[in-house]
């Protein structure tokens, strides 16, 4: 496997395709947890909704 991707040469710091591939690299692990966390409370959020009466703030029996 490290025939097929050089992590150093790929993320070198000496050079700037390098350091923009650091860049779009951390840019893309932050969108991805942007996106997970959304996804998490979305989710949350739903099965909060299924388990109360919207009027009367009474647990539904499932």
């Amino acid at each position: 496997m490290s025939d097929f991707f050089k992590f150093n040469k790929i993320f070198d710091s000496q050079t700037v395709r390098g350091r923009a591939n650091v860049a779009k690299a951390t840019w893309a692990s932050v969108g991805l947890i942007y996106v997970l966390v959304k996804m998490r409370r979305r989710n949350a959020k739903r099965r909060e909704s299924f388990q109360y009466c919207k009027g009367c703030q009474q647990k539904l029996l499932l």
